[in-house]
């Protein structure tokens, strides 16, 4: 059976309305400081005419705002009448009488493109000229279509029709002319069936494919190969921001209610088998085209897609195919990844799947006592304090720790905490444990595997690091490093250029920065600093365009300030947050 369900935008508003029948759209552009009248598109004669009242709604026809696109002139190219000196600029006054009516009508061409820019988007902060969604459900198929109409522009009268509608008018250089509407799709399809998803974008000139549009480069067709764990990111990121800056909530969580009666069906549960986090209580938003996309392509073990497409794994290189309909799934990893399976394994992995990846670092750190891994995965505590650990650290010092003491020994000082051990010391002690150590004297070594990592143990390996690092080492970055500079709302983002500066940069913020000179050095990764008033604040470390970590003092993590302006770092230069 198929089900087709249509929303509209309710004119006006931000809202969109849900409705039974599929209506006639009527563009009507609003009365402004640009637009002398309001006007209604009439589709018999292909034109704008003036109105006194907007047609209503009814069943069968919908008036909908039409908005104009935003458009940024360019500014002539002044040259004065040689008053002034080029060096010192070109001023108002010194324009000859021809630029300075250049300079009025680009001036007003400017208002009309911030007027432009505020009255695109709507109360939600999306593009008004999405006007209508249609979703389409397929029982049989276990299939769900979600479509959103849009607004295509063109220009159909050229310069001189918009100079006698508009109050103003404008030189020939002007980028603004009068568009007529024209209507294209986005699509996005869920095949729960076959553990699909697929993108449609309609450009509105089928002759045209934007080969750099991220829905393309994602299609199955697409000549462009990544590998499972990079599409599966992609895809998210790109979903993220059409739930945040294009398309209505109310749309997409009807069209996430009627994808889950399909989940149901497919899998045979009475609840929606999910284990994501897009739909909890810590997102700003409700994330529920992503969720969809995890929901489509779950296997039937769902819990262990969580897993299947973690970062870890994926950094691991490990390789495990499935099929979505295979009921032996979690035991053919169990195999693949020498994870021992027992009813208490069994009864955390049901809540917490996660728990997989922390048992397959135990096994690589050297343990293989079935009681030591019980006392990790069934305590939530010592769960987070495994699972922050740096991985090659932890299996660095396991594997030395247990040759001399034991499992029992090692995982006693993995777990032991002192009073006035702080956040995160564990593990930068374990990262430079693994780094400097065969410049690590044996008492300190002894000292380590006996108390753990304290306080006084984790200056001390400071103090080696430091002394390691002091090598002078000067710094070459790429260009695609130096672009990572940048001085946002009195932060100033910057590279240090020798590990000097990076010694100075771990002392002022109580951090071991100073032993990622090498790897600096090599290029594995990049270190950013951001600093106010001329301290300090930040520590960043970033590859590719991940953040891996971002730290203020005391590898404490960002709040409030810090917080948003690296929110708009990110933004500003691509990076996502791993």
């Amino acid at each position: 059976m198929m089900e087709k369900i249509y929303f509209y935008r309710k004119l006006g508003s931000a809202d969109f309305v849900q409705s039974k029948n599929e209506k006639k759209i009527i563009p009507v552009r609003f009365k402004n400081q640009f637009i002398r009248d309001t006007v209604v598109f009439d589709w018999s004669k292909n034109l704008w005419e003036k109105t006194d009242s907007i047609p209503d709604e009814t069943d069968e026809i919908l008036p909908a705002e039409f908005v104009e696109f935003p458009v940024r002139p360019s500014k002539p190219n002044f040259t004065g009448n040689g008053v002034l000196a080029a060096k010192r600029g070109i001023a108002i006054e010194d324009l000859s009488p021809c630029e300075m009516a250049d300079y009025c009508a680009w001036r007003k061409e400017e208002s009309r493109y911030f007027f432009n820019s505020r009255n695109f988007k709507d109360s939600n902060d999306s593009q008004k000229d999405y006007f209508a969604a249609e979703i389409c459900v397929d029982e049989e198929n276990l299939t769900l279509n979600l479509a959103f109409k849009k607004f295509a522009r063109k220009e159909i009268e050229g310069r001189d029709y918009l100079n006698r509608h508009v109050e103003s008018k404008f030189p020939v250089y002007s980028s603004v002319a009068i568009e007529s509407p024209a209507f294209t799709t986005e699509t996005i399809s869920f095949d729960m069936k076959n553990g699909k998803i697929s993108f449609s974008f309609d450009s509105g000139k089928p002759s045209e494919k934007k080969e750099d549009f991220e829905p393309w480069r994602l299609n199955q067709n697409s000549k462009r190969e990544f590998l499972p764990f990079e599409r599966h990111q992609r895809i998210l990121q790109f979903l993220g921001n059409l739930e945040f800056y294009f398309y209505p909530e109310s749309v997409l969580c009807e069209a996430y209610k009627k994808l889950s009666a399909l989940a149901r069906k497919f899998t045979g549960l009475s609840e929606t088998p999910t284990t994501s986090r897009y739909l909890s209580e810590e997102n700003e938003k409700p994330c529920y085209l992503s969720e969809m996309y995890v929901l489509t392509m779950l296997p039937c073990e769902p819990n262990l897609y969580a897993v299947l497409m973690n970062k870890e794994l994926h950094e691991l290189k490990f390789s495990f195919n499935y099929d979505r309909s295979d009921t032996n799934v979690l035991n053919k990893f169990l195999q693949k990844a020498q994870i021992s399976d027992h009813r208490v394994l069994r009864k955390i992995y049901a809540g917490h799947p996660m728990i997989l990846l922390l048992c397959m670092r135990l096994h690589d750190s050297g343990f293989r006592d079935i009681n030591l891994y019980n006392r990790v995965i069934e305590s939530e505590e010592n769960r987070e304090e495994i699972r922050y650990l740096d991985r090659k650290a932890l299996v660095f010092f396991s594997q030395y720790s247990i040759k001399k003491r034991g499992e029992l020994a090692t995982m006693n000082t993995l777990l032991r905490k002192s009073e006035d051990e702080g956040p995160y010391m564990k593990d930068d002690a374990l990262c430079m444990f693994r780094s400097y150590f065969r410049h690590i004297p044996k008492e300190l070594r002894k000292d380590i595997l006996e108390d753990g990592f304290t306080r006084f143990n984790h200056d001390a390996l400071a103090k080696i690091s430091y002394s390691v690092e002091n090598r002078n080492i000067t710094f070459k970055y790429t260009g695609e490093q130096k672009n990572l500079e940048d001085d946002i709302d009195g932060y100033s983002f910057r590279l240090p250029k020798t590990n000097m500066q990076m010694c100075e940069i771990g002392s002022a913020l109580h951090n071991c920065v100073a032993s990622y000179a090498e790897i600096v050095e090599s290029k594995e990764c990049t270190i950013v600093y951001a600093e106010k008033d001329g301290e300090y604040k930040i520590c960043i470390e970033v590859r590719g365009k991940e953040v891996f970590q971002e730290r203020i003092d005391r590898n404490a993590a960002p709040t409030g300030e810090e917080k948003a302006v690296l929110s708009k770092w990110h933004e500003r230069h691509g990076l996502n947050f791993s």
